[in-house]
């Protein structure tokens, strides 16, 4: 069985609960006739195709007739909300330019996406297949995506979905099996080292998506296809700095030598701590052993 018939929608789930569950705040559904009763109703809401909570998540609405599987079992679906905009009436075409948003939002924010997948009901073979399309069954995705290309000038977009495991994608200097080296020779030498969190280090790699969160490019990729990016304490363990999400920033190779000598190192320091400062500080700073 293929991956994206696994995730066919089959119940028709109420708009409101799945927009919940994704991390979206709906308390002001029910500022509407009828009040908490007709929340899910509030067409303020309910008909979006598009939802940002800020500094945490992009929810977005995806026919699955249109998704699309490759040979490595990747799901993905190809999309142009700004082409569609020009051929719908209103409020069609304004919730195609707010999803087109939502995706630059995730973008420019580095924001998760949770996808909302459409069942379709049968068209009516006389009727276009836009004017005719009917829900019959809503699903929330259990897996994040994520926007694998988007060209600014046209809204060309390929989103994807993460495949369970992704987080094993990304990895960083301290993930590297040094093991399998050659061990170099070795010798006795006193002093004091920092642990580091895992899971903290996970966070930050998992937020980063395989992209330097100081220039926005890529890591690079590994033989075992794995992409490649360098965990950096901002705040410095040595200078006190707390070992946790808001004080780690994924940064490349070259970007991460910067911050630590480059003549901007201080710079880069007061501008990663202000984009990571909505993170809570969930661990306390590793004592040196």
């Amino acid at each position: 069985m293929s991956k994206l018939s696994e995730i066919a929608p089959t119940n028709l789930l109420r708009m409101i609960d799945l927009v919940r569950a994704a991390g979206v705040d709906v308390s002001d559904w029910s500022n509407c006739q009828g009040g908490e009763k007709n929340a899910s109703r509030n067409p303020k809401y309910c008909y979006e195709w598009s939802y940002i909570e800020p500094k945490k998540v992009v929810v977005l609405n995806l026919w699955y007739d249109f998704m699309e599987e490759n040979d490595d079992c990747v799901i993905m679906r190809r999309i142009n909300m700004r082409e569609f905009a020009a051929t719908r009436p209103f409020p069609e075409n304004d919730r195609s330019l707010k999803f087109d948003a939502a995706i630059q939002t995730a973008i420019n924010e580095r924001l998760p996406i949770r996808v909302i997948i459409l069942g379709r009901k049968t068209r009516d073979a006389n009727k276009p297949k836009e004017s005719s399309s009917r829900v019959s069954a809503r699903l929330l995705d259990p897996l994040n995506w994520s926007v694998a290309k988007y060209d600014r000038q046209s809204g060309d977009s390929i989103l994807q979905r993460d495949r369970e495991g992704d987080r094993d994608r990304f990895v960083d200097q301290f993930s590297i099996d040094e093991k399998s080296m050659q061990p170099p020779n070795r010798r006795t030498v006193s002093g004091q080292v920092f642990d580091r969190s895992t899971e903290v280090r996970e966070k930050v790699l998992s937020r980063a998506n395989g992209k330097c969160e100081w220039c926005g490019m890529q890591g690079f990729v590994m033989k075992n296809g794995k992409i490649y990016l360098e965990t950096h304490h901002i705040i410095p363990l040595r200078e006190d700095g707390l070992d946790c999400v808001s004080n780690v920033a994924a940064l490349c190779a070259n970007h991460h030598r910067e911050a630590h000598h480059g003549k901007n190192k201080t710079e880069i320091r007061k501008t990663l701590l202000r984009r990571f400062a909505e993170y809570p500080a969930r661990s306390q700073s590793h004592r040196a052993r």
